[in-house]
C-alpha cells in the first residue's frame, strides 16, 4: 500500500501544488499518520495479557470475594472445579479491563461492580401499606437502572475483547454465576429456586436474555473456522501416529547409540533424554485420541496415574487393581471417570473403558510404550503430582512438571498433525472425523451407539439399547471395530493398504490376508454378540 507521502509527491507534479501548500499538506498528513498508528498501537496493546488483572494487582477483599465464590460455586451451586475456575477467570479479565483500560480504581473492583446489589423487596416490616408500595417502586427502579448499567458494561466489553459469539456467551455466563453469587443470601431469604424464580431478579433476567440470544446467534451462524481445512480421513489418522512412532523409535535408537565410547562422560549419551521424552509424550498423547474413540480434551489432559488410569484387569464387572492380581494374569490399562470427571458426568454416570494395547506395526504395542513413559521418562520432569502428562519445556513463563494445560495440549496435537499430515488437526476436529469415519463405512447401529458411550455423546437408542448392559460391555464394539482397522493397517505390513485419493480403505482392493483379519474380526464380534445375548 502507497504512503501518504508518496501520494503526496505524485499530486504535486499534476496539480501545480505551491510550496507552502505542499508543507502544509504534508503536515496534515504526518499528523493522519500518527493517529493511525496510534490506533493500531492501541489495539495492538489491549490484549488479555496487557489488561488481565495480575496477582499483585488483586486487593485483598477482592481475593476474599473470589476464595467465597468459588466455595459457593463448589458447594451451592455443585459446579465441578474446571467450570468455575475458568468462569471465574473471565470475571477477572472483565475486572481488569475495569482497571487497566476504563481507569477505575483498583480499590472499587468487586463482585458488586459487575452486579450491583439492589434488594427485590423491603426487609422493613414496619412500613405503612402506602411506605411498602413507595419503596417497592424505588426498587424496581433501581433494580432497572442496575440492570441498564451492566447491560452498557458489557456490550463495551465485548466491543472491545470479544467477537467470537462463543466467547460472549462464555462471560455472559460467567456474570450470570457472578449475579448467583451476589444475590445469594437474596435468594435464600425469598425462597427462590433455580429456574423461574430467579427471573425475578431483573439482571439475572436481562443476563439470561444476553445469553439466550448469542446462543441462537450462535447456532445459526456459520463455523468461523472451516471443518474441512481441518480434518483428515480417520485412516490417515492411524498413518500419522504411525509415523510419530517412527520418529520415536528413531530417537531412543539414536540415543542409546550416542553413548560416549571414551573419556570422563564415557556411557552418556549425548543426545538429550528430554528429547526423547517429548517425543514419547507427543506420541502417547496423540495415541490416546486415536487408540480409542476421541474423547475430550479434558479426559487426556486429566489422566492420572491410580486414580482415572488404572492398571489391573476387569473380570464379571469387578475391578482388581494390579497389585492385587494373580502373576497368571495380564494386567489392562483401564481409563476411569466418576461423574466429576468429565462434562456430562450427572448424566451418565462413572465410567470405565480399556485402553487397547494396540499393534503399532513394529512388534510392540501401545502398553509398552505406555510403560516405557510411565517407569523411565516421566519422572526427568520431576512431577509433584501423579497426572499423566506433564509440562517437558519452560515457555512463557510455564514451570517444567506440572501438568499439561489445555491449551498446550491443542497445541501439541496441531504440531503433530500439521506436521505429519500437513493439516492442524485439533481435538474437536478429530472427534468429528471419527464420527464422519464411521457413518461413511457404514457402521452398524451397535457400532454407532457403542461411540456415542464412549465418547459421550447423547444419542436417542443409546438408553433404550444398552442400559442394561455393564459399561465394559457397552462399548466393547467400537473397540474391537478400531482393533480391526489398526490390525488391517500395521499386521499386514507387507501388502500396503489400497487407499482412494481420498485415503479412504477401498475395500474391493484388499489382499486376502487383509481379508481374513477382517472376516476374523468380524467373526469375534459376531460371537460376542451372540454371547452378550445369551
Amino acid at each position: 500500500m502507497e504512503s501518504g507521502f508518496g501520494t503526496l509527491r505524485i499530486l504535486s507534479q499534476y496539480t501545480g501544488l505551491e510550496h507552502y501548500q505542499e508543507q502544509q499538506v504534508t503536515q496534515a498528513l504526518a499528523l493522519s499518520t500518527t493517529q493511525e498508528q496510534q490506533v493500531f498501537s492501541d489495539k495492538r496493546v489491549h490484549r488479555k495479557a496487557t489488561y488481565i488483572l495480575r496477582e499483585a494487582q488483586i486487593p485483598t477483599v477482592l481475593k476474599a470475594e473470589v476464595e467465597a465464590f468459588k466455595t459457593y460455586c463448589h458447594y451451592e451451586l455443585r459446579l465441578r472445579p474446571e467450570t468455575y475456575n475458568d468462569r471465574t477467570s473471565h470475571l477477572l479479565r472483565l475486572l481488569g479491563w475495569c482497571h487497566n483500560i476504563e481507569g477505575e480504581s483498583v480499590d472499587g473492583l468487586s463482585f458488586t461492580r459487575m452486579i450491583p446489589f439492589v434488594p427485590l423487596t423491603s426487609r422493613d416490616s414496619k412500613l405503612s401499606v402506602t411506605q411498602r408500595h413507595m419503596e417497592h417502586h424505588r426498587l424496581d427502579e433501581a433494580g432497572a437502572e442496575a440492570t441498564k448499567a451492566v447491560a452498557e458494561l458489557l456490550n463495551r466489553y465485548f466491543d472491545f475483547y470479544a467477537n467470537s459469539l462463543s466467547t460472549q456467551a462464555l462471560i455472559t455466563q460467567s456474570l450470570i454465576l457472578a449475579a448467583k453469587f451476589v444475590y445469594r443470601d437474596e435468594i435464600k431469604r425469598l425462597s427462590l429456586t433455580e429456574d423461574e424464580d430467579l427471573n425475578r431478579i431483573p439482571v439475572i433476567r436481562r443476563l439470561r436474555q444476553i445469553l439466550e440470544d448469542r446462543q441462537a446467534a450462535l447456532n445459526t451462524a456459520p463455523p468461523v473456522i472451516d471443518h474441512e481445512s481441518r480434518s483428515i480421513p480417520w485412516e490417515t489418522t492411524i498413518q500419522v501416529l504411525n509415523r510419530l512412532r517412527e520418529k520415536l523409535d528413531t530417537a531412543l535408537v539414536k540415543y542409546e547409540q550416542s553413548r560416549r565410547k571414551t573419556g570422563p562422560k564415557q556411557g552418556q549419551p549425548t543426545r538429550s533424554r528430554d528429547e526423547v521424552a517429548r517425543y514419547l509424550q507427543t506420541f502417547l498423547i496423540v495415541g490416546f485420541f486415536i487408540i480409542l474413540p476421541p474423547d475430550r480434551n479434558r479426559t487426556v489432559r486429566q489422566l492420572e496415574i491410580g486414580r482415572t488410569l488404572r492398571s489391573g484387569l476387569i473380570q464379571e464387572g469387578i475391578f482388581t487393581p494390579v497389585e492385587r492380581l494373580s502373576s497368571t494374569l495380564q494386567p489392562r490399562w483401564y481409563i476411569y471417570r466418576g461423574p466429576e470427571d468429565y462434562k456430562t458426568g450427572c448424566r451418565y454416570g462413572e465410567s470405565w473403558t480399556e485402553v487397547p494395547d494396540m499393534p503399532m506395526g513394529n512388534g510392540m504395542g501401545f502398553y509398552h510404550y505406555l510403560n516405557l513413559w510411565i517407569t523411565d521418562f516421566r519422572q526427568l520432569f520431576s512431577p509433584q503430582h501423579n497426572v499423566l502428562f506433564v509440562t517437558t519445556k519452560s515457555i512463557r513463563g510455564s514451570t517444567v512438571g506440572v501438568p499439561q494445560t489445555a491449551n498446550a495440549l491443542v497445541q501439541r496435537i496441531r504440531n503433530a498433525f500439521k506436521a505429519q499430515a500437513g493439516v492442524p488437526v485439533v481435538p474437536q476436529a478429530l472427534r468429528k472425523m471419527f464420527t464422519t469415519y464411521l457413518k461413511s463405512s457404514g457402521a452398524e447401529e451397535p457400532v454407532l451407539e457403542a461411540a456415542a458411550v464412549a465418547m459421550k455423546h447423547s444419542r436417542r437408542m443409546q438408553e433404550q439399547v444398552y442400559d442394561q448392559q455393564p459399561h465394559p460391555e457397552k462399548i466393547q464394539p467400537i473397540l474391537d471395530f478400531n482393533m480391526q482397522l489398526f490390525e488391517l493397517i500395521f499386521v499386514a505390513e507387507e501388502h500396503p493398504l489400497p487407499l482412494t485419493e481420498e485415503g479412504m480403505i477401498e475395500f474391493s482392493r484388499l489382499t486376502g490376508e487383509q481379508r481374513q483379519l477382517l472376516l476374523e474380526g468380524l467373526k469375534r464380534e459376531a460371537n460376542r454378540r451372540r454371547r452378550v445375548a445369551a
